[in-house]
């Protein structure tokens, strides 16, 4: 079984992709030139504003939207969510798309049903993409999510069962690209409970053979088209790399 672990895509995606701080302007989606310098000038096509996505042949688009906000109240929205924040969500969706940016990144986490008042960020994200493809039949999105190592989930099988969730949650048969959202340090306070644990150690210590099983398991079902891992150090991506 043939896997590509995809990691520098992410590393991007974390430090700067998923920001709506870009200049929307070298995004816009087939608009026909002004004028043109000579008339041998090519005009942009659509794959001038992708790029591959790590090792896999996926194409996404330079820049992505992050949707950790939407529908959160754990942490954004001051701990409430209404109808005007929203709309607000589902303006930038729509604004994005607009702008012909189609890469979106979630997580089962954000907008947990743990948190009062929130709904899932997964679940808007889908419905938001039905919605405009309703008037855009033909649109195309990629969408990117995790999965949240939570000590009780044990084995490839917890990730299998957490992504058919997002995908129920997002209403959509496979994604783009799934992720391990953080590193499992269970091998770290099993091996010695007692022993004060130091950044160090946990950064040796990641323990993540079942779950990257578990994304080969989702590679092999057709459920994704890429798997990778996010809010890994080097050394927690050494440790769990290692044969």
């Amino acid at each position: 079984m043939a896997m590509a672990m995809q990691v520098t895509g992410i590393a991007c995606f974390s430090s700067s992709g998923f920001s709506q701080r870009h200049q929307r302007r070298s995004f816009r989606r087939s608009a026909a030139p002004r004028a043109a310098a000579s008339e041998g000038l090519a005009t942009p096509s659509v794959d001038d504003n992708k790029l591959k996505l790590g090792g896999s042949e996926l194409k996404v688009t330079k820049v992505g939207i992050g949707a950790w906000s939407w529908g959160d109240t754990s942490y954004w929205n001051n701990f409430q969510w209404d109808d005007k924040k929203m709309k607000d969500a589902k303006d930038a969706f729509n604004a994005s798309i607009d702008c012909g940016i189609t890469l979106f990144d979630t997580a089962e986490v954000y907008g947990s049903k743990l948190s009062f008042g929130a709904i899932s960020s997964e679940t808007l994200l889908g419905r938001f993409i039905s919605e405009r493809k309703k008037r855009e039949p033909e649109l195309e999105v990629a969408i990117a999510t995790k999965f949240a190592a939570l000590p009780w989930r044990l084995g490839r099988e917890s990730v299998l069962c957490a992504l058919k969730d997002s995908l129920s949650r997002l209403g959509v048969s496979s994604v783009e690209l799934y992720q391990l959202h953080w590193c499992s340090y269970r091998k770290v306070y099993a091996d010695e409970p007692t022993k004060r644990t130091t950044r160090q150690d946990l950064h040796s210590g990641c323990s993540n053979q079942g779950y990257i099983d578990g994304l080969g398991d989702a590679v092999e079902q057709g459920l994704v088209k890429a798997v990778g891992v996010s809010n890994y150090s080097g050394k927690s991506l050494v440790s769990t790399t290692k044969p």
